[in-house]
């Protein structure tokens, strides 16, 4: 541990050391850690975190700035690390680690076991104040909207979102009722949805949302409000936090305080700026809160149920759905009031800055198969990466809307309609005809309109075309001939497998009838592409499980049959 650094002799005296908690591996705890060194408050600012340093251990300040010390490795559950690492500290600023994307028994461990050791240790190395930061989300989480509540009208939930809530209310309690120990003073600071340069929590978030199988979707009306928090400004509450407790403890201690930058904004405007800055389009189309939340609990449900290990999380989780379509706005009149707490950075400001930070994330934030440069997708390598794949992909919307429209209109013409397919066919003919002819005698202007006349290039089919047409018919066959060669011979039992599930599948298709079985095939164009390039990751997983599970039962059948037949098969 770096001892203080001697303060100047004349004039007032600077408090020896504070210290930040989780000040390299968290967004708030680097932004709380340089805002704590400028503000010359402090003769020595203490990171103390469990994760190793990227750089040198101290950085070496210029004449008169103060000095921030960077601790190895300091683990917050060793009380003889903190101890050392608290000698000489006034004030410590911990900074809720939840948000790292750790297992539960890690965030376990660096949350409440943490918390517990780092508030017995401070309060043994005489710490005067304690500042903790952790979220609103502790007592705004549920389905239901909440608008300008302040602290007092938000108690606890009876049951909490998830773990990582439910931990953060766990250590706030902790800090609240350390409140007076040893003449140890502490306050809790509730940001609500923070954000900033950097950040890996709502930025990862929304980056997750938009090349989601719903990044085209509203989820609810869209006008549901909400209050966003740049980090800086929740770094600056952090300060005005320690300063209260030092001269107006009584009124500050023991409470906890939200902080926001006091703009509330439609929650889908905030996200539509972070996606087009990605290189996304914004959501068109509204999808139903209440159908969607049932959706959810279900998936959620099935994914803890069921064990579905493969898979990293829930396509969808309530806590998502909610945070999505309820409105969320606090009043932080307490905080103005008694810390004196005020936005330093305005929302708009706060937007712009993360905005620009976004092109050093694409490949963290795995936007590629949302961006065009970072490559194609699988399902648009398989579609041929041309304007089909424009068309089943929906790269634009009023294309594909119109070429469905198109065919839905075929289908119902050929096959919904009471008429014979023969008749049909005539009637569309003639149809086409009457209007070429119709065209085709029309003058080039037509009350002030040019009339683009239809050459016959339109209805020639080049060389080339089909060129390609016959050797991809002959392609095909002659690859139908090798199989029929291969299944022949008696020793691929890979491709007879294929071979029956195909045929079964042909057998089960042609007893549909056949109107119904277009109406599948056309579903399926339009549908099943779209899916697998937005759940690609998922549908992967899900296919490799089911492949391994096919394999070890095939493994178990084989391992019981006789030696002869056994020997047959291999």
């Amino acid at each position: 541990m770096a001892t203080a650094e001697p303060g100047p002799g004349p004039g007032p005296r600077k408090p020896a050391c504070c210290a930040v908690t989780f000040g390299r591996s968290t967004l708030l705890g680097r932004h709380l850690a340089a805002a704590l060194a400028a503000s010359g408050r402090w003769s020595t600012v203490a990171v103390l975190d469990p994760s190793p340093p990227t750089t040198t251990t101290t950085t070496s300040p210029p004449p008169g700035s103060p000095l921030a010390h960077h601790h190895l490795a300091v683990d917050l559950c060793d009380p003889a690390s903190l101890a050392r690492a608290l000698a000489g500290v006034e004030a410590v600023f911990h900074v809720d680690p939840t948000g790292d994307g750790s297992s539960f028994l890690q965030l376990h461990r660096l949350a409440v076991e943490g918390t517990r050791r780092l508030l017995a240790a401070c309060c043994r190395s005489g710490v005067r104040t304690v500042v903790y930061t952790g979220s609103a989300d502790v007592v705004v989480a549920g389905a239901r909207d909440v608008v300008d509540a302040d602290e007092d009208a938000l108690p606890y939930p009876d049951k909490f979102g998830n773990a990582a809530i439910e931990l953060r209310a766990q250590v706030e309690m902790m800090v609240l009722s350390a409140d007076g120990k040893n003449g140890m003073r502490t306050c809790v600071l509730r940001p609500s949805n923070m954000f900033g340069p950097g950040d890996s929590s709502l930025v990862r978030f929304v980056a997750g949302y938009a090349r989601s199988s719903l990044g085209k979707f509203v989820v609810g009306s869209g006008a549901n409000m909400c209050d966003f928090t740049y980090v800086e400004n929740v770094a600056h509450a952090n300060i005005c936090a320690e300063q209260a407790l030092c001269s107006n403890a009584s009124s500050v201690a023991g409470k906890p305080f939200f902080v926001t930058n006091d703009e509330p904004i439609e929650t889908w405007e905030f996200m539509s700026c972070l996606m087009e800055a990605m290189g996304c389009q914004r959501p068109k189309f509204n999808l139903p809160a209440k159908i969607l939340s049932s959706a959810a609990l279900f998936s959620n449900m099935m994914y803890h149920k069921l064990g579905l290990q493969i898979l990293s999380s829930p396509l969808l989780h309530p806590d998502m759905v909610y945070f999505l379509s309820c409105t969320r706005t606090l009043s932080i009149s307490r905080a103005r009031k008694l810390l004196g707490y005020h936005p330093i950075v305005s929302l708009e400001d706060g937007i712009m800055r993360t905005v620009g930070s976004l092109s050093e994330l694409p490949d963290k934030l795995d936007l590629s198969r949302k961006r065009g440069s970072f490559g194609s997708s699988k399902a648009e390598k398989l579609l041929g990466s041309g304007i089909t794949a424009d068309i089943l992909l929906w790269r634009d919307e009023k294309k594909t809307f119109s070429y469905v429209t198109v065919l839905f209109l075929l289908f119902y013409w050929f096959l919904l309609s009471d008429r014979t397919f023969v008749s049909s066919a005539a009637k569309i003919l003639l149809v086409i005809s009457l209007a070429l002819f119709i065209h085709g005698v029309l003058p080039p202007q037509v009350f002030g309109f040019t009339v683009e006349k239809v050459t016959s290039d339109y209805f020639e089919v080049s060389q080339e075309t089909l060129k390609n047409t016959l050797v991809w018919m002959a392609s095909l066959w002659n690859g139908g001939i090798y199989k029929l060669r291969v299944l022949a011979e008696g020793d691929d039992w890979t491709t007879f497998l294929k071979a029956f599930a195909f045929l079964y599948c042909v057998k089960v298709m042609l007893n549909l009838q056949f109107r119904m079985l277009m109406g599948l095939v056309l579903a399926f164009m339009f549908v099943v592409f779209i899916v697998y390039e937005q759940c690609e990751e998922e549908i992967d997983s899900l296919v490799a499980f089911a492949s391994v599970k096919v394999k070890s039962l095939v493994g178990k059948v084989i391992g019981n049959l006789p030696d002869a037949l056994k020997a047959y098969i291999s």
